[in-house]
């Protein structure tokens, strides 16, 4: 079959472009045509829509008087904007689509970002009879922003094609699953995140060390790895608090080893080491200031990230990161699964996790060993907070871990042999066939 999958944008390290690039892999496998279809391709080949992309000028408008407020505009402009653009990408959908099996779109008939985008694709598979299947990693109602739209017009639109109840429906998660049942009455399949724990290892190597050399950090320091974007729902604070408790025993260790060989001198210091893309401008201040306030070194160097390493332009790929990394953080406090997750597991690192809600349900009966930072964060002048009894539980088994070979490998090996058996291609390959064995006539 030929097969479409679509989304705002690709070719990117978000967790959505992570899964398609696996959903084409896979799809491709099984003899499929697989093309990606997008406002912005980034390395990536594809057809490119332009007015699908994430940033589109004009839609963060329309989205900004749909849900925030209507401001000078009355809500016939809105509904007139809204319907212009929507004929705009129709019409390109039309000039630049070919004909398509199957089309698997991701968040737009679910995530409530671009109104317009999902009117004109639902008007354009109706019209040329394409069967479509929507994968959804968010929900529109489970974000603050989209709570209060201004308009019956756009809560029409929210009730009738977010998403469409016509279509077959894609989860990630069981709370989702649970989710899009109670909200729209319909039934989904979940298809976990997944990884490729049969590819070759991330390993230290020439180019890679490199990034030591520009971020400053010195061969004897501990690097701990934030791979996410820097949004507030990642809760990076909470990391930033567990390194400053860890700090306060270091200087015990000096002579020693951690398990990755590093020697600890008195010179050693704890980095959180940040590449990922900052969208949020005002939490990263934040988390400056957060940083300076707990004597914590923190670097942000996401010019120094892409999604291929580009070794011309000095540029390394996020599994660069994690390569020259010794432990990975992921405090997030609400993920629709956990790409960085399971980057950390096939990386064989050491995780901190704070256990969200999707960890609690789906994730955590797998048996991982990681170090908890529980689930009772709360939020306090805009930060995130646990019991300073966690802090100091997480940083002595931290300790632990870091100086105790034995124990090190055997928690990161235990994890990876979890993450392979259900978090595999192979996995993907066993549901993806049952989903698209439907359309194979």
């Amino acid at each position: 079959m030929k097969i479409g999958l679509l989304h705002f944008r690709v070719g990117e390290t978000d967790g959505v472009s992570l899964e398609m690039r696996k959903w084409k892999i896979t799809l491709e496998k099984q003899g499929h045509q697989v093309h990606f279809i997008a406002g912005t391709l980034g390395k990536e080949e594809g057809i490119k829509v332009p007015l699908l992309a994430y940033e589109e000028p004009r839609n963060l408008e329309i989205r900004e008087r749909a849900f925030q407020s209507l401001s000078d505009w009355s809500k016939e402009r809105l509904k007139q904007e809204i319907d212009t653009l929507a004929e705009e990408i129709y019409n390109d959908l039309k000039e630049k689509m070919e004909e398509f099996d199957i089309v698997v779109v991701n968040n737009i008939f679910s995530l409530a970002h671009n109104l317009s985008a999902a009117i004109a694709l639902n008007r354009y598979f109706k019209e040329k009879n394409i069967k479509v299947i929507g994968h959804h990693h968010d929900f529109y109602w489970e974000r603050e922003y989209y709570s209060n739209p201004t308009s019956e017009y756009v809560e029409e639109i929210l009730e009738n094609i977010m998403p469409p109840r016509d279509i077959k429906h894609v989860v990630i998660n069981s709370i989702a699953q649970e989710s899009i049942k109670e909200f729209k009455g319909v039934d989904s399949v979940i298809v976990p995140n997944v990884f490729d724990f049969e590819a070759h290892l991330w390993e230290i190597d020439s180019y890679n060390t490199k990034i030591l050399e520009k971020t400053g950090i010195k061969e004897n320091d501990i690097v701990f790895l934030q791979a996410t974007r820097v949004v507030r729902r990642k809760a990076i604070e909470l990391a930033i608090d567990t390194l400053s408790e860890l700090q306060k025993d270091i200087k015990k260790y000096i002579g020693k080893e951690i398990y990755t060989g590093k020697k600890i001198t008195e010179n050693s210091r704890i980095i959180l080491l940040m590449p990922g893309l900052d969208e949020e401008p005002s939490y990263k201040e934040l988390l400056i200031e957060h940083a300076k306030e707990k004597q914590v070194n923190t670097i942000f160097c996401n010019e120094l990230l892409e999604e291929i390493r580009d070794e011309e332009k000095g540029t390394f790929s996020l599994w660069d990161f994690y390569a020259i990394s010794d432990f990975i953080t992921y405090p997030s406090v609400l993920e629709g699964f956990g790409n960085q997750l399971l980057e950390g597991i096939f990386a064989k690192k050491p995780i901190l996790v704070y256990e969200y809600p999707v960890y609690e349900k789906d994730i955590k009966l797998s048996g991982l060993e990681i170090v908890s930072l529980g689930n009772k964060a709360k939020k306090i002048n805009g930060k995130y907070e646990v019991e300073k009894e966690v802090i100091e539980k997480c940083s002595k088994e931290i300790l632990e871990i870091l100086f105790d070979n034995n124990k090190a490998k055997k928690v990161v090996e235990k994890n990876f042999e979890i993450g392979k058996k259900f978090y595999s291609y192979e996995t993907l390959d066993l549901i993806l066939k049952s989903i698209f064995s439907i359309y194979n006539d």
